[in-house]
Formats: structure tokens, sequence, C-alpha cells
């Protein structure tokens, strides 16, 4: 008699679970390995619907010749102001060497980007726009 107590207790209808919060939106504000090159930096932009602060970290891999050059940037925290932030991760003087040199040499450069808000992650992976006199040359 307990036991088919019990086991009506156990088989209630599950109630519904709570909502979560959309994941944070990443956009990449840099567009080009020049605007990277002149503010010594990279911007992204972070839209968040949950949460106080963000977190980003950020992959940037620079084409080279015969190994791609990988640099892990962040994790920089920034606080929310109307459910965005703008959060820059500095490039250091050799990261800002090797882009200066991927200019020079027409070759490419992506972001893979990963912001959390309220323990939800949003991901980004985005190239930089190459210079325009070498779309000529490619």
């Amino acid at each position: 008699m307990l036991l088919a107590v019990a086991a009506t207790a156990a088989a209630k209808p599950d109630e519904p679970k709570p909502h979560k919060p959309p994941k944070p939106k990443l956009a990449l504000i840099t567009q080009t390995e020049q605007d990277a090159l002149r503010r010594q930096a990279l911007k992204i932009g972070v839209k968040s619907q949950a949460g106080r602060k963000v977190r980003v970290e950020a992959t940037f891999v620079v084409d080279g010749f015969p190994d791609d050059y990988v640099f892990h940037l962040g994790p920089v925290g920034k606080r929310l102001r109307e459910k965005r932030a703008k959060v820059k991760l500095p490039l250091s003087q050799r990261q800002r060497e090797v882009l200066d040199f991927a200019i020079k040499s027409c070759r490419g450069a992506t972001v893979d980007a990963k912001g959390t808000a309220a323990k939800r992650t949003g991901r980004l992976s985005a190239p930089l726009q190459l210079p325009s006199d070498c779309a000529d040359t490619g």
C-alpha cells in the first residue's frame, strides 16, 4: 500500500522548466586589420537580455607561413549598460607586429570570441577585412 502511494506521488505531471534567458549576441566592431592596428585593440559589442556584467575572451589568429599565429586575448569584464557593452581587447606589442606584417603581406586574420553573461555564453567567429589594395592582388 505504501509503495503504491509513493509511485503515484512520483508520477505527477512534469512542472515546466524555468525560462532560460537568451544567449548574449556578439558583434565585431573592429572591422578591418588596419583599424585593429591603429586602435591597438579589437572591440567587440555585446547585447544581453540578462545579467549585469559580461566577460569576453577571444582567440585571434593571424594567417602566417609556415604556421598561423594564435593569440589568446582576455578575459575582459565589462558592465552592461542598457543591456549593451563594448569590450576592448588590447593587443600586445608582439600581436601588433604580427598584424602589421599580415597587413603588408596581405594575409588574413580571424577572431573567435566568447562572451558570458548570466551564465549564458554567446559565440562569434568573424574575419577581419583585408586592406583594399590586397583585393587587387588576390
